[in-house]
């Protein structure tokens, strides 16, 4: 990946996620990205995942980060429950995302006959899906007199897994799926629903440059901290010269490709150069511009953000609210 870094001392702002090696694992694929291979990305870190059809990632919880996820390709169905026992049973299609705050038990099943591909997006640099906490690896590690003492069957326990499941999948052949409902029919649903369609929107912004797409927690208030949205460029489009007050910036090529500009104070700045699959990131209140250097074809860019309220500070409208005395002795 080639870039260009003035002045000494900065990290660089993209990672190569496109080249990046995939675990595969029983009905599906993996891979990640955050501090620990992505050094600049202190508070954000991402996991690409794509599900065989049928597959599921089995039920779990984040204790250090909230979830946000855009669906790429096919058709999942979410499940998520809070602490107070109430559930959302949804089915989320390619331009929709989903929120899961910390702590939350959820899954995501692939339901198209093609499968899944989404990127999972968490407001912390060092998550790993590693750091997950599974139910399989918790039923596995439990003692089996306290798991019979409290299921109330030891015939139920004998038949749970004795390892992490983790991606798990059914035969593609057997069938359509089960209709999804509750093991507790009375289980009440959750008051504000967690998944929304983003490509759905009407652009934000719109010019002929390239257009964005947003959901804040205004438009999506389950999402009450992180927020996020899909920009277009068309070929040389350039989103401007500008810094975000109140968050980081996260970004995953989804088609085409970007230049990434970063100025870091200090006479410090980077061009990076993103091609399709790959990540970028900006930290909170750097100075960046995104361009699509292509002549022909458009670029597509998810943007993230560890803040659920967008704010942003563009250059030009900045520089037009000074008087011209000021600006003359400015520039």
């Amino acid at each position: 990946m080639a870039g260009t870094t003035y002045g000494k001392g900065l990290p660089s702002f993209s990672y190569p996620l496109s080249k990046a090696s995939l675990t595969s694992y029983d009905g599906g694929k993996v891979k990640q990205a955050g501090s620990y291979n992505f050094p600049v990305s202190k508070n954000i870190a991402g996991v690409y995942m794509d599900l065989q059809p049928g597959a599921i990632r089995e039920l779990h919880w984040h204790a250090d980060a909230a979830e946000w996820a855009y669906m790429i390709e096919g058709k999942t169905r979410i499940t998520l429950t809070n602490p107070w026992g109430q559930v959302q049973i949804a089915e989320v299609e390619a331009g929709g995302i989903w929120f899961f705050p910390k702590g939350w038990g959820h899954s995501i099943e692939a339901l198209d006959q093609k499968g899944a591909k989404f990127i999972l997006v968490f407001n912390n640099g060092k998550f790993t899906e590693q750091s997950s906490f599974q139910l399989s690896d918790w039923i596995s590690t439990a003692p089996i007199d306290k798991l019979t003492q409290y299921f109330g069957s030891e015939q139920l326990v004998k038949q749970m897994p004795k390892k992490e499941v983790y991606i798990s999948r059914y035969n593609p052949n057997a069938g359509p799926l089960k209709t999804a409902y509750s093991l507790n029919p009375n289980a009440p649903a959750i008051p504000v629903s967690h998944i929304f369609n983003l490509l759905g929107q009407k652009p934000v912004t719109e010019g002929k440059g390239g257009s964005l797409k947003l959901a804040t927690n205004k438009e999506f208030p389950a999402s009450f901290d992180m927020s996020g949205g899909v920009m277009t460029l068309e070929p040389g489009g350039l989103r401007g010269f500008h810094w975000h007050p109140n968050a980081d910036e996260w970004q995953f090529v989804l088609k085409g490709e970007m230049e990434l500009t970063v100025f870091a104070s200090g006479g410090k700045a980077s061009v990076s150069k993103l091609n399709q699959g790959d990540i970028g990131y900006v930290p909170l209140g750097y100075g960046h511009a995104l361009k699509n250097p292509s002549t022909v074809t458009p670029a597509e860019i998810l943007i993230v953000f560890n803040a659920g309220d967008y704010q942003s500070m563009d250059l030009d409208q900045w520089i037009s609210t000074n008087p011209v005395s000021t600006l003359s002795k400015s520039l």
